[in-house]
């Protein structure tokens, strides 16, 4: 019998046509949407590093895919398409599978189909309603699809209920009440089996676990479609058939449209799951189908047929990769007894191995060009808002609020989340511990200090000290702030659930009062056993003081973190710069060189210093000849007094209490505005 004798015998046995699915596995699928790409195809710029680097290669992935030079060299940038002309579709009730290997382009097409990502050519549709505008594309695309990205990452400190029932509250539209809010977080608990873990820190539970609450997050909202970025990463191979079946099982009974990434399933995975199989290679669509129809294709069609008994998720890998066990190793010798393959050895033949998997994913490619998934679509699966049976509520962008809750409501829910997070994070037995030891050392240090003329360095560098250490805790614990949420928060701001200006309002508010309440603790410690003056009212404008600075310390860390992400700069930049803040600030140089004494009107450290002096010393301060205020108190004016206001401007103080103050809040205030617009205008891929 000849191969295509057996390739039409192989593909009549399982009785399955090319590209379709067969039917009676799922239900009607009325009610849902059917999800249509056609022809899409995505470049990026990236830079050119042909030119340079050890490696002098211009692609990651070793081999650069339809590299085009733009017409202006100078920029040093390439332009590379990353998704050529890909086709396929999705119907309520399946679940699709992208596969491919690393660089092959499953994640970038599920940007694009998610809406997070633009495409340069081709057209989306939904019940074969087109989204045109990108204005449509994207309310539609954020209000109907779901997208349940490879990490998983949320706030460690949050209990399982909680991630869930702030999605809730956020994500869900007024018009559920919000008792009905937190009936459909237990309901989602129930269905993905979550219960056992309700209580539970997410940093406490598996990565089942894990993952099934990610999973939950985004279906709370309850999405006509859902993709699924490769869920299975990272799970044991009893975890990752679990989870399939669960999405299975959602798919059928809810009518939803599931289309997941996965490297390399499991044969009863890839064989029973899986409704349509669309395979990925360098941005090329090489098939697309039932995963049993596959093996027909590969025999009679390409010539490239799957060896008996082996995993055909495996050798559809095999095929697609660089270096494959069916071009180097133990299983090509195997091959190669058979009659399979024609296998090169390792040895002075390797670059002719890996011209030759250049040469079958070539092959593959070229081969897939001949069919027409986009009409074949249309017989296949017929009209695809008859099968909706017209339900295409929800595809009028102009009926589509961009956010569901007012802004009010999204500030006061992030408020009480990010107050949560910030005493998981800030008010541990540690911190709190610090606070009161370090009170008690500088309490020791300077303990019971008389009011007269020879305490008065040591009552400024009491008061020096305080600003200085909690404005840099302030400003370090600020500075990484916004890094360490960075990826939680890009990707609830691209699922649309809330504005960035409640986000950082929120965090603003949250942040304040757990703050300043660490070196409240550490004053009330040190300062009575200082004793600098016993009067409540000169200890709470000290304290006053010293929170401002801790508050303007906390904005010039937002700024930074803000506007450099990658940690290792902001640290270098925070360090410098505070540091820089601190020498101008008053204390260590009386007169600084005339070009950097501009320094000092933009230190915390000074205005915190120069208010808080002023306060302790409002009273006149008796001399003892010690000389330690020599212009002031001359030799021999032991007994006599000096005005307060004096001794404030014999340590270099400028101006008012109230201008202090002043310029303490406006330092607490600008700072966080501009935080604000460098949030603004960071964009990861997502959306602003």
């Amino acid at each position: 019998m000849s191969p295509k004798d057996q390739a039409a015998a192989a593909t009549s046995m399982v009785n399955v046509p090319l590209g379709s699915s067969d039917a009676s596995n799922h239900p009607d699928a009325s009610g849902g949407y059917f999800l249509k790409w056609s022809h899409l195809t995505k470049t990026v710029e990236v830079k050119d590093m042909s030119s340079g680097g050890i490696m002098g290669r211009s692609s990651i992935a070793g081999k650069a895919v339809d590299v085009v030079k733009k017409v202006n060299d100078s920029s040093n940038t390439t332009s590379k398409t990353i998704l050529h002309s890909v086709s396929g579709y999705a119907a309520p009730g399946q679940v699709i599978a992208l596969m491919g290997p690393s660089g092959s382009g499953k994640t970038s097409l599920m940007n694009v189909l998610s809406g997070r990502s633009p495409f340069q050519s081709g057209q989306l549709s939904i019940n074969d309603v087109p989204l045109v505008s990108k204005r449509d594309l994207k309310k539609i695309l954020h209000h109907q699809v779901a997208y349940v990205k490879q990490n998983d990452v949320f706030f460690g400190h949050l209990t399982v209920k909680d991630q869930l029932t702030y999605t809730a509250l956020l994500r869900l539209p007024n018009s559920t009440s919000t008792a009905n809010k937190h009936k459909e977080v237990d309901s989602i608990i129930s269905q993905l089996r979550l219960n056992k873990v309700t209580d539970s820190p997410i940093k406490m539970v598996s990565g089942g676990e894990r993952k099934r609450v990610n999973i939950a997050t985004e279906l709370l909202t309850n999405p006509k479609i859902v993709l699924l970025d490769e869920p299975t990463s990272g799970l044991d191979s009893s975890s990752a058939v679990r989870l399939i079946h669960m999405l299975q099982r959602i798919a059928r009974e809810q009518q939803k449209t599931i289309i997941t990434s996965i490297h390399q399933p499991s044969s009863e995975v890839f064989m029973s799951c899986f409704d349509h199989l669309l395979m990925l290679s360098e941005g090329h669509v090489v098939y697309f189908g039932t995963p049993k129809a596959s093996l027909g294709y590969l025999q009679s069609e390409v010539g490239l047929p799957c060896p008996p008994g082996y995993n055909a998720a495996d050798h559809w890998m095999d095929l697609l990769v660089n270096d494959t066990p069916f071009e180097f190793g133990d299983d090509a010798a195997t091959a190669n007894a058979q009659g399979d393959y024609d296998v090169i050895i390792p040895g002075p033949d390797t670059v002719a191995a890996r011209r030759k998997g250049s040469l079958r994913r070539a092959i593959l490619q070229e081969a897939w060009k001949e069919h027409d998934v986009t009409s074949a679509d249309e017989t296949e699966h017929g009209n695809a808002s008859e099968k909706s049976n017209g339900d295409n509520a929800g595809l009028d962008a102009d009926n589509i609020e961009k956010y569901p809750t007012s802004w009010w409501q999204q500030y006061t829910i992030l408020t009480h989340r990010a107050l949560k997070n910030s005493r998981s994070a800030i008010f541990t037995p540690l911190n709190l511990i610090k606070s009161f030891a370090l009170g008690l050392v500088a309490g020791l240090l300077w303990y019971q200090l008389d009011y007269t003329e020879a305490n008065v360095y040591n009552m400024t560098s009491f008061v020096f000290f305080g600003c200085t250490f909690w404005v840099f805790d302030s400003m370090f614990m600020a500075l990484m702030a916004f890094p360490a949420e960075r990826d939680v928060i890009l990707k609830e701001r691209a699922s649309g659930s809330y504005r960035l200006s409640a986000y950082f309002m929120a965090k603003t508010t949250a942040d304040a009062p757990t703050r300043i309440l660490l070196p409240l603790l550490y004053l009330f410690v040190s300062y009575w056993m200082v004793g600098i003056d016993k009067t409540f009212v000169v200890f709470i404008g000290t304290v006053g003081c010293t929170l401002l600075s801790v508050m303007a310390g906390e904005a010039i860390g937002l700024l930074i973190g803000a506007a450099f992400y990658d940690m290792q700069q902001a640290l270098t930049v925070m360090t410098v710069f505070a540091l820089f803040l601190m020498l101008v600030g008053g204390f260590f140089v009386d007169n600084p060189p005339i070009f950097i004494a501009w320094g000092k009107y933009i230190s915390p450290f000074k205005y915190a210093f120069d208010a808080s002096v002023q306060i302790i010393f409002h009273r006149p301060l008796p001399c003892d000849g010690s000389g330690g205020l020599a212009g002031i108190c001359p030799s021999g004016s032991e007994g006599t007094f000096v005005d307060g206001a004096a001794v404030s401007e014999a340590v270099g103080v400028q101006g008012s209490i109230g201008f202090n103050v002043g310029l303490l809040v406006v330092m607490a205030l600008v700072p966080r505005y501009f935080a604000y617009q460098c949030l603004r205008r960071k964009k990861e891929g997502e959306r602003e």
